[in-house]
C-alpha cells in the first residue's frame, strides 16, 4: 500500500511540474546603431526658470508609447543623457522587451555628472555614450534652448534677452556650435548621421556649414519650437531604424495644424559637400552683388526679434535681384541643400510687439510666413548684437 501511495504522489509530482507554464525568459531587440539624446539643464545656475525638464519627461514618455505602439526600436540603441538640476543627472537606455512586448528604462549611471558645460565635457560624455553603445552609427537628438549661429554669453545685449547657441538660460550652460563640433570630432563618435535640435532657431545656414564635417543631416527649427517640441508619439518610429525626413517632418505639421496652437516649422538640411555648394553658389552672388538695405523689410523674417536676425535665404536671394545665370546655380544649390521642409501658415513667437501683423487668435504674438524655403541666413541682419559676430562666423569666411 505505501508503495501505491508513493507512486501516485511521484505521479502527481509529476503532472503539476508538468502542468505549471513555463518561466518566461526576458529577450531583447538586437541593435546596429545608436541614437544619444540629449536633455541638458535647460535653467541657469541660480534658478529653475525657464527649464524644459517638465517638458523633457513627457517628451520621453512620448517616445516610450512610439516604441510601445511600434513594437520595438527598429534595430536602434537608444541612449538619454538628462539632467534633472544643476547638479544631478541620469543615463539610461530604452530598450524593448520582444518577450514582454514593452519598452522598459534600464539605469546605466544614476549620478551621472556632466551637468556643467564645456567642449571637454561634452566630449567626455560623448566618449562614455560610446562605451555603453559602439554600434559604429551614430544619431544625435539634442533637446533644450536654442538661437542658432549667434554666440553664447550675448544675453544681456541680445534682443529681448534669449540668445545662446543652445542650452540652458544662464550662461555657464550655454554651447557655441564650435564647442558642439569639436566634441564630435574629437569623441569617439567622429561623425553623425544626424543631429536634431529639438530647440529654437538652429535651421541656418551658418549652423549648417559649421556642423558640415562632422553630421550628414540638421534637422532643426528656422524659427521659435513650442515648448512640447517634437510630436514623439507620431514620429519617433521615422527617427529609429531607416531614418525618414519626409514623413519625421510631415507628422510634425500635421500635429501641430491640429493643436490650439498651429505654429511650427522643421527643414532637413544636408550638411557636407551641399552645404559647401551653396557657399560657393552664395560666394559667386556676393561677388556681383550687394544687398540694398533699403529692402530689408521686404525680406521674410522668421524670428520674433523686433531687430531681426533669421531671415529666409530664399527671399534674402530674391531681394537681392539675382539673375541667371547665378540664380540657376543658387536654385539647383538650395534644391539639393533642403531634402524636406514643412511650416505651417504663421509661426508663434513669445515676444509681443502690436505693430506686427499676425493671426486673427495671437495677433501680437504670431507672424504670417510668406516665403519658406526651409533654411534661415543672417547675411542682412543689422542687429548691433549680431552684425560684427556674423562676419567671423564659417559661412561668412567662406562667402565673402
Amino acid at each position: 500500500m505505501e508503495c501505491i501511495a508513493c507512486a501516485f504522489a511521484f505521479m502527481f509530482t509529476l503532472a503539476s511540474c508538468h502542468d505549471d507554464p513555463p518561466v518566461p525568459i526576458d529577450t531583447y531587440e538586437p541593435t546596429t546603431q545608436t541614437l544619444f539624446v540629449y536633455m541638458p539643464w535647460t535653467g541657469s545656475a541660480a534658478s529653475s526658470s525657464g527649464a524644459l525638464t517638465e517638458y523633457f519627461d513627457k517628451n520621453i514618455d512620448s517616445m516610450r508609447r512610439a516604441i510601445n505602439v511600434g513594437k520595438g526600436v527598429k534595430g536602434t540603441d537608444i541612449i538619454v543623457f538628462k539632467a534633472n538640476n544643476q547638479s544631478q543627472s541620469v543615463i539610461f537606455r530604452m530598450k524593448y522587451n520582444t518577450t514582454r512586448q514593452r519598452c522598459e528604462f534600464d539605469t546605466l549611471k544614476a549620478n551621472a555628472g556632466y551637468v556643467s558645460v564645456s567642449e571637454a565635457n561634452l566630449e567626455s560624455l560623448l566618449n562614455l555614450i560610446t562605451s555603453y553603445s559602439n554600434t559604429g552609427k551614430y544619431r544625435l537628438l539634442i533637446g533644450s534652448h536654442g538661437s542658432g549661429w549667434t554666440l553664447k554669453g550675448s544675453d544681456a545685449t541680445m534682443p529681448r534677452d534669449v540668445s545662446r547657441s543652445f542650452g540652458g538660460s544662464g550662461q555657464q550652460y550655454q554651447y557655441d556650435i564650435s564647442e558642439l563640433k569639436e566634441a564630435i570630432a574629437r569623441s569617439a563618435m567622429k561623425k553623425v548621421e544626424y543631429i536634431c535640435f529639438d530647440d529654437c532657431y538652429m535651421a541656418n545656414v551658418e549652423t549648417a556649414y559649421a556642423l558640415k564635417d562632422v553630421t550628414d543631416y540638421l534637422i532643426a527649427s528656422t524659427s521659435e519650437v513650442m515648448a512640447d517640441g517634437m510630436p514623439y508619439q507620431l514620429v519617433f518610429g521615422h527617427m529609429t531604424g531607416q531614418t525618414d525626413y519626409r514623413k519625421w517632418l510631415d507628422g510634425f505639421y500635421q500635429y501641430y495644424m491640429k493643436t490650439s496652437y498651429p505654429y511650427g516649422a522643421f527643414s532637413a538640411i544636408r550638411c557636407g559637400k551641399y552645404i559647401e555648394n551653396m557657399a560657393a553658389a552664395m560666394r559667386a552672388i556676393n561677388q556681383t552683388y550687394t544687398f540694398n538695405t533699403a529692402k530689408l523689410n521686404a525680406v521674410q523674417y522668421l524670428d520674433g526679434y523686433d531687430n531681426h536676425v533669421f531671415f529666409d535665404l530664399g527671399a534674402y536671394v530674391e531681394q537681392l535681384g539675382v539673375l541667371p545665370p547665378l540664380l540657376k546655380g543658387f536654385n539647383d544649390a538650395l534644391q539639393e541643400l533642403v531634402v524636406h521642409k514643412v511650416s505651417t501658415p504663421y509661426i508663434y513667437t513669445i515676444f509681443s510687439n502690436a505693430y506686427r501683423p499676425g493671426d486673427t487668435k495671437y495677433p501680437h504674438n504670431t507672424f504670417k510666413v510668406d516665403k519658406f524655403c526651409g533654411v534661415t541666413i543672417s547675411d542682412p541682419t543689422r542687429n548691433a548684437t549680431v552684425f560684427d559676430a556674423k562676419q567671423q562666423t564659417a559661412w561668412w569666411k567662406a562667402t565673402h
